[in-house]
């Protein structure tokens, strides 16, 4: 468990493209976005594991809807 790399903020928003916070914090709290982890007073990371899978799980949801087409 000691093990698994943690991705700051920066480094989640740099891996989907996305420029501003609020717009992070709406997928995590509204949708299946992985939950993050509290690793100090003001700050979080997110399990590259999971990020990893959650980016999976949408190129498997995007390869089935044009499979369906």
């Amino acid at each position: 468990m000691l093990n698994r790399k943690i991705l700051l903020r920066k480094e989640v928003k740099s891996i989907l493209r996305i420029a501003s916070d609020s717009a992070l914090d709406e997928m995590w709290k509204k949708h299946d976005f992985p939950n993050p982890i509290r690793i100090g007073i003001r700050r979080i990371g997110w399990y590259a594991d999971e990020m990893e899978g959650w980016l999976r799980g949408r190129d498997e949801e995007r390869l089935s809807r044009e499979i369906a087409s």
